[in-house]
C-alpha cells in the first residue's frame, strides 16, 4: 500500500502563507499510510519518520550527523520508543525545535520522563489534543537570535 505522507518529505496542500512544519515520528505501521488531514486542516504541513529500523544506528541522529527532514521542521511529534534516545539527540542537534514527546503510563501508574526540554502528552490521546500540545510547544519555543534555526554546532542560520 502506498503511503500517504511520502516518508522522509514535507506534504503541504499548497495553502499560501508560512505554516508550521511538523515530523511526526512513530514506528505504529498504520500510521505509516495516514492522510494526516486532521493535521493538515489544523494548519501544519506533514512529514512522517517510521524510526531508525533495524539496526537502531541506521538513524542519523543517533550517530550524531543531521537529518534533513529534522532540518525543515519547526516541531517533532515523537512517538518512538523512548529507549532509543531520539528526542533527546533532536533536542541536542536542533534545541530550537519544539519537541512534543508521547509520554507513557508505566505497570505502577506513574508517568515515564521525557527528555529535557520536551513538552509531555500523556497517551493515549486524541488527534486534537495532539494538535493542541504541538501548537503550544510552537507557541512556547524559545526564539532564536535573528530569527534564525540552530544548526549542530550551536551555531545560527536564517
Amino acid at each position: 500500500m502506498k503511503q500517504r505522507v511520502p516518508r522522509r518529505a514535507w506534504y503541504s496542500r499548497g495553502r499560501a502563507g508560512h505554516r508550521p512544519r511538523v515530523l511526526v515520528e512513530d514506528d505504529h505501521s498504520s500510521l505509516a499510510i495516514s492522510d494526516f488531514s486532521a493535521f493538515q486542516d489544523a494548519g501544519f504541513d506533514i512529514a512522517f519518520c517510521s524510526g531508525p529500523g533495524c539496526p537502531p544506528q541506521d538513524c542519523p541522529l543517533l550517530r550524531g550527523q543531521a537529518c534533513g527532514v529534522l532540518a525543515g521542521a519547526d516541531a517533532v511529534l515523537h512517538g518512538l520508543d523512548p529507549g532509543l534516545g531520539i528526542a533527546a539527540a533532536i533536542r541536542r542537534q536542533r534545541p530550537g525545535v519544539a519537541v512534543v514527546v508521547e509520554q507513557n503510563r508505566r505497570a505502577d501508574g506513574s508517568l515515564a520522563a521525557v527528555p529535557d526540554g520536551c513538552v509531555p502528552l500523556i497517551f493515549p490521546c486524541s488527534v486534537k489534543g495532539q494538535v493542541d500540545a504541538l501548537r503550544r510547544a510552537l507557541a512556547t519555543r524559545r526564539p532564536l537570535p535573528s530569527g534564525g534555526t540552530r544548526t549542530a554546532t550551536g551555531s545560527s542560520h536564517p
